[in-house]
Parts: C-alpha cells; structure tokens; sequence
C-alpha cells in the first residue's frame, strides 16, 4: 500500500462513495448554519428533535473507532480524543485517492484483529537504504531522516551504506522522458535481506517508482506484515515536471518526512484513514499530499500506541523539539500544543 496514481484508463471505479462522502458533507454544513443561524422568534422548541453539532458528530465517531480506554491515565486518554487540533477529512475531488480509491474504516478493533507487527528485541530497528546518492540539494539528508523516523516512532534507526540502483537487478520503464523502478520487485529484494534485528527496512530513492503497469507512479510503497518499504523523492521539485521555478527546501523536507513516516506507519499495520485528516490518509497526487498533516488522528495514533507504547506526552514534546530544529516551526509548535493539553490533563 502506499501513495500514487492510477492512469486515467483504469479509473473506473463506484460513484457511490463518492456520492455518500458529498451528502454527508452537506448534512454536516447544513447543521452547521442551522446550529449558528439565526432563530425564528416563534419557532418552538421541539424535545423530540436533537441536532448533533458537527464536532460532535465527529467527536463520537472518533469515539468508536478508538474503542475502549477507560484504563489508561487521563492525560494518555485525551490523546486519543477528537479536540480542535484536528479536521475531518476534505470531502474528495474527482482526483483525490478516496475517489478514485473508496476503502474502508480501519477501526481499532479492526486493527488488532489483523495481528500487526510489534517491535520485540532483538527485532527493534529502523534501517534505512539509500539506493544511489542522495544529493543534498534535492530533499532531507539521510541524518535528518533518520532522525525524524527516531522521533516519530521511537525505535533505534541506522542508516545503511548507499546501494547501486543498477545492482538491484529490478525492472524497469521510461515515462515521459523518466525512468521508473518497479517498486514491486525493490521491495521483493528488500524482503529477502531484512536485517536478523530489524524491525523493518524502508529503501529512498530519487529514481520515480511505479507499483504495477495500471499506475502512471507511487510516491511510496509498503507491505503492512513483511516490513519492508521504498519511497522516492522524484517528483518533489518543479524540475521533474520540466518548470524551472525554485521550491522552498522545507516544503521538500515535509513531502518526504509525510511519505517515509506514511510508509513506515504501513509497516506497522496502519492501514489508510478514512476517519480525520490524517498523515495515514492516501494521497493520489503532489497536492494532495501537501494538504495532508504531518500528525496521525487519535485514531491511528492510538493503534501506534498498542504496539509502541510510548507516552504520547513524550512523544509530543521530543516532536516538538525535532520540527524546530528542522526549521518546521508550524509542525512544532502543533506538537506543543498537543503537549501542552495532554500536560494540563495530567495534573499537578
């Protein structure tokens, strides 16, 4: 699983989900301004009638999702609650992945019950495989990933000796002028040389991938159960795309952090969102991606935290001393904040 996109030949899919995702789109706006708009001075008051507000709504939607955890300290419990720091999902365009992907909710029941992977020594490492250089010019350094996927999931990361493409004996096209790995048959080599103490082994890359012959590319892929992932910084820069404007070099650095932290989050067992925004949602194209949040929803956070079990206050504050020290002063001070609310819930 991972980001790309389909050829438009192959995009023949139901409009149901789509047609259901826009009406409930218009309910919840319709009580919205029902909720805030002006009242008739006569209108009667009607006991039998509740209108739910639209974060409510949500807020008990989250709540089933997560499931249960009355057992776990306050401050832990308001982690996985659906607070102002987040946003339903954007109601999808014709291009956007749950239209042209419709999947559906992974719960956290739904979640347990596919026996994710769970990091037990000595199988508790990150590595990470460069395949051919990484210019420095052209995304986050190997040292900065590796920091980022530390600070994001907790566990040791190492980053391996750079890799010939060429030696990886993986077919390969040209599109547009491109030449595209199978991403496939990376990760297939992949799986064969997991490390004996890795948890999972994500490969990066500025080779353009593609899944299989009915997707024009992916910006990353990943299986959930044999841990292993590849993600590409390709199409980050206007220059693949033939434009010769600049990009500014922190919007190249969330683009790969939110694709290797996706990836990474597959192999955890996450499969993609479909309860908020989300890092876990799909992205089908560059625009997508960029409107998607650096964070995970308290659903998928929670599911993260079955298998981690990591303190989300901890983890909130080290984020946010990571962002800021990548110069990524929105994402840090978001991480504050959620710091700040869960410190408050903890009390004296």
């Amino acid at each position: 699983m991972g980001f790309g996109q389909r050829r438009w030949a192959d995009r023949a899919v139901s409009l149901l989900p789509w047609a259901l995702t826009v009406a409930l789109a218009l309910v919840v706006i319709a009580r919205l301004h029902a909720s805030h708009g002006p009242k008739a001075a006569s209108a009667p008051s009607d006991a039998s009638t509740l209108i739910l507000d639209p974060h409510d709504l949500v807020a008990q939607q989250v709540v089933q999702a997560v499931g249960s955890v009355d057992h776990l300290p306050p401050d832990t419990r308001k982690a996985f609650e659906y607070t102002s720091h987040f946003s339903p999902i954007p109601a999808p365009g014709p291009d956007d992945w749950l239209h042209v992907h419709p999947e559906p909710e992974q719960s956290v029941l739904d979640y347990l019950a596919s026996h994710p992977n769970r990091p037990e020594p000595p199988r508790a490492h990150v590595y990470v495989q460069p395949l051919g250089e990484l210019r420095a010019e052209r995304g986050p350094t190997t040292d900065e990933l590796a920091a980022h996927a530390h600070a994001y999931f907790g566990l040791p990361v190492t980053v391996l000796p750079v890799r010939g493409i060429d030696a990886l004996g993986v077919p390969s096209r040209v599109v547009d002028g491109h030449r595209q790995l199978d991403a496939t048959a990376v990760l297939d080599v992949l799986e064969g040389e997991l490390p004996h103490d890795a948890y999972c082994l994500i490969a990066v890359t500025l080779e353009d991938l593609y899944p299989d012959d009915q997707f024009a590319y992916v910006f990353g892929l990943a299986r959930l159960h044999a841990r292993v992932g590849v993600f590409s910084f390709a199409r980050y820069h206007p220059d693949f795309f033939g434009e010769s404007f600049a990009v500014d070099r922190n919007v190249v650095m969330r683009r790969a952090l939110k694709v290797m932290s996706h990836e990474l989050g597959h192999m955890f067992g996450l499969g993609h969102c479909t309860h908020l925004h989300c890092l876990m949602n799909g992205a089908n194209h560059l625009s997508e991606l960029d409107r998607s949040p650096m964070h995970l929803c308290p659903v998928c956070l929670r599911k993260l935290h079955l298998v981690l079990g990591f303190d989300p206050k901890g983890r909130y504050r080290g984020l946010a001393e990571h962002y800021e020290r990548l110069g990524l002063h929105e994402e840090a001070d978001w991480a504050r904040q959620r710091w700040a609310l869960l410190r408050r819930e903890a009390g004296p």
